[in-house]
């Protein structure tokens, strides 16, 4: 290289680490979340904390984080004066790929405050094993599912007891799982009360009945995904409803009794195709106080990219674009795909942003055990949800 060479060249290197250093954001995040970004965002350094932690110091003068990831069960009004609005900074092509009600679920007055990056989406696992021994055809319709699960209810060969459906306990989601395979719902996006309605109350019914006919584990109401999954685990479960990344666990040579003739599916709809089951959404937001607010926008940018995105579900994170999930790249690595695929336009989140979700989950909790520990009638049950939950959306 020529002195003169040298001389032109030596801005350009001289701004590389300026750039870098206006790159350089600090990402507010948990471990799982930093082993899905690491190597995606080269210039960011990580403090590790949860989401409440995310919530509290968002207010702040000097929040001491510059990109955070925020579940959309934590997304509430106050948020819009702690958030900065991602209007106009997003590519259009980007936000048309997330299907609207992952978008909505952060949407306030009319203005996105997060950008929808990872999903959960649960699915209707079939113990194959279990469905052979007992001679139960795998079934097509929802309410082929509900005979199927009586049908392969009782004893293995060996006298495992086998319950026909397992769930993850009886809170929110759970319950809105099966309420949505007749489009039943809690709350509407704005904020009218649907539990006294057929679907919800067709959702409630079953679930009553199948647990009083002993198709559920018995004591369902202190199940939780842990035991969920250790009751699949362990071929005590014929069927189960609970997130679909859950298929490697339930198939793990050594971990499960029936590895590798679990599989995972859609849960079908009553009206025919994939119900429209409760997705958890977790989006990229920045304070409006970010110490560096530029490179933190800069940063989404670039996580909003398909190929950001792609590479991001390859490390365990469940896409929310469309055209990512049907990446032949990802379809090859990920089992549960195409059922991901097929679920995630209709999905949506277990309720809209309010206030005060975690009493709402309570109270669904709380009666719905009443319901089924009592027994308590569903009609009884509906018109005290209803009689609870009004007064919290005053």
């Amino acid at each position: 290289m020529t002195r003169r060479t040298l001389l032109l060249s030596l801005p350009a290197l001289l701004a590389r680490p300026a750039r870098a250093q206006a790159d350089r954001v600090v990402v507010l995040g948990d471990a799982r979340q930093r082993t899905v970004l690491e190597g995606i965002l080269p210039h960011a350094d990580w403090v590790m904390g949860d989401a409440p932690r995310l919530l509290r110091d968002m207010g702040l003068a000097a929040p001491g984080y510059d990109l955070g990831l925020l579940p959309h069960r934590l997304v509430a009004p106050r948020l819009l004066d702690h958030l900065l609005p991602l209007d106009g900074l997003i590519d259009d092509a980007a936000l048309a790929d997330i299907p609207p009600a992952l978008r909505q679920a952060f949407t306030q007055d009319g203005r996105l405050l997060g950008l929808p990056f990872g999903q959960s989406i649960p699915g209707l696992f079939t113990n194959e094993a279990v469905l052979a021994a007992r001679r139960v055809a795998p079934p097509a319709t929802a309410e082929a599912l509900l005979e199927a699960c009586r049908a392969a209810t009782g004893p293995r060969e060996d006298g495992t007891a086998v319950s026909g459906l397992v769930l993850d306990g009886i809170g929110l989601a759970p319950v809105l799982d099966i309420a949505r395979i007749w489009d039943g719902d809690v709350l509407s996006p704005d904020l009218t009360v649907r539990v006294t309605e057929t679907g919800f109350r067709r959702g409630l019914e079953v679930l009553a009945a199948l647990f009083g006919g002993g198709v559920m584990p018995r004591i369902l109401p202190r199940f939780s995904a842990a035991l969920a999954l250790a009751e699949m685990q362990q071929g005590r479960g014929a069927f189960a409803i609970g997130p679909m990344a859950r298929l490697r666990a339930l198939n793990a040579p050594g971990a499960s009794r029936d590895a590798r003739r679990i599989s995972v599916a859609a849960l079908p709809a009553a009206a025919g195709g994939p119900a429209p089951v409760t997705v958890a959404v977790e989006a990229l937001v920045i304070p409006r106080s970010a110490p560096n607010r530029d490179g933190a926008i800069r940063a989404m940018q670039r996580l909003a990219g398909a190929e950001a995105t792609l590479r991001a579900g390859l490390n365990g994170n469940g896409p929310v674009r469309l055209t990512v999930l049907a990446d032949p790249r990802y379809a090859a690595a990920v089992p549960w795909a195409a059922a991901e695929a097929a679920v995630l336009p209709i999905a949506r989140p277990a309720l809209p942003p309010i206030a005060q979700v975690a009493r709402v989950e309570e109270i669904i909790r709380l009666e719905v055990e009443a319901m089924l520990v009592r027994p308590r009638p569903v009609a009884e049950t509906v018109e005290r949800l209803a009689f609870r939950l009004r007064p919290l959306l005053a």
